[in-house]
């Protein structure tokens, strides 16, 4: 009997854990039918979103007013594809504020109690509005969470949870492979064994990009004066692939746009270091043992809301895990060319301080799994279907 499964995602990072989730699904050999939102990487295994996945890309409280109409035509659209569809599972990935909004409103529906419905990443209501517990258990069956920690704050409102470890960590390269494509990528792209790479993260929303990669650009060149021998490389994605190609053309070393997926994960065994937007690319990058520095900056009224709200000291997962700043975050008002070029200096100039940085982020990565859970998702796809 053909199992049905509709899957909802709401921005890049979700794309990727849809993509890993179904890649399970399709290991498990079972007849199944997909539906539902998704993005690119999905659609390399063959799942065809009904809306554009970059519809959904807004963040922020006061960036998304502007969007609201069309973000409330994808709810409505979502829903009713939903119940056309007669799914055997719901599983919605990340992005709450889309996500939990598409359950209450289904919830109105008689579809709702027959669906067996699934959250993969535990929203962090340790970090602000614990009260989303309660409300989440009554929209769920099952919590997949990605920190050990977690389960606590909505088992105890009934909501079974399960701790899986963090997705990415099935990412982790090979890096006895490491001098072997490392001279394969340098050689591809003429890029000499003594010059400094330096990888680039500009963001995958428009906005983001806007405000944060040109403050890496103007840290780029303040570096490229100080250490002349740097190239940078930069991976992009569709969805911003015009702005960061138009802005790129202001930095003064030598770069490479990298939209190949094979390229972008070469170029994460090649470079010596990275500038990166907050997220999770962070753990990606730390996985390839690459030192740091994250930034990020929204807009000043949002992050005044934020602020009032957010009970947390870092922004970094690694840093959260090990309640130090293992990497360097420099937001908002610290997110600005001179320091971020003082920062990246500082790793490049001191080995020490560089080693330190990769051993306690290893630490982290350990506790979100590395080296002790084998394949996350396999273990969330084989507690959805125990329901």
């Amino acid at each position: 009997m053909i199992k049905k499964i509709f899957i909802i995602t709401g921005e890049a990072s979700g794309d990727l854990l849809g993509s890993k989730l179904l890649r399970e699904f399709k290991n498990s050999n079972l007849a199944i039918e997909f539906c539902g939102v998704g993005g690119q990487q999905m659609k390399n295994y063959g799942f065809e979103s009904i809306f554009p996945l970059e519809d959904l890309a807004v963040m922020g409280f006061l960036e998304v007013v502007p969007h609201i109409p069309k973000l409330l035509n994808r709810i409505n659209q979502t829903v009713a594809k939903i119940i056309e569809f007669q799914p055997d599972f719901l599983i919605t990935i990340d992005a709450p504020d889309f996500c939990f909004r598409v359950l209450k409103k289904l919830k109105k529906t008689s579809q709702f109690t027959k669906i067996k419905k699934v959250h993969l990443i535990a929203p962090s209501v340790w970090a602000y509005r614990e009260g989303r517990a309660e409300k989440i258990a009554k929209l769920y069956d099952l919590l997949l969470a990605i920190l050990p920690f977690e389960p606590p704050y909505f088992e105890k409102y009934g909501l079974k949870t399960v701790f899986i470890g963090h997705p990415l960590i099935d990412d982790a390269p090979d890096l006895s492979q490491k001098n072997k494509i490392n001279f394969e990528f340098r050689e591809f792209y003429k890029i000499s064994n003594d010059d400094k790479l330096i990888l680039l993260t500009p963001g995958s929303r428009i906005g983001e990009v806007k405000r944060i990669f040109p403050e890496f650009i103007n840290a780029v060149n303040l570096l490229k004066n100080k250490i002349p021998n740097i190239k940078i490389a930069i991976p992009i994605v569709k969805k911003t692939q015009n702005i960061v190609t138009e802005l790129s053309k202001k930095i003064n070393a030598e770069y490479f746009l990298i939209d190949d997926q094979n390229h972008k994960k070469y170029a994460f065994y090649s470079c010596d270091f990275a500038l990166a937007k907050s997220g999770t690319n962070a753990i990606e990058i730390s996985l390839y043992k690459i030192p740091l520095i994250i930034a990020y900056k929204i807009n000043f009224l949002t992050h005044f809301i934020v602020k009032k709200m957010i009970k947390i000291k870092y922004a970094n997962l690694l840093n959260l895990i090990a309640n130090r700043e293992i990497i360097p975050e420099l937001l908002q008002e610290k997110c600005y060319a001179n320091l971020i070029f003082e920062k990246i200096l500082e790793l490049i100039e001191n080995k020490d301080c560089a080693k330190k940085q990769i051993d306690e982020a290893n630490i982290s990565l350990e506790i979100l799994g590395l080296n002790t859970i084998k394949n996350p998702m396999n273990l969330a796809v084989n507690e959805i279907l125990k329901l």
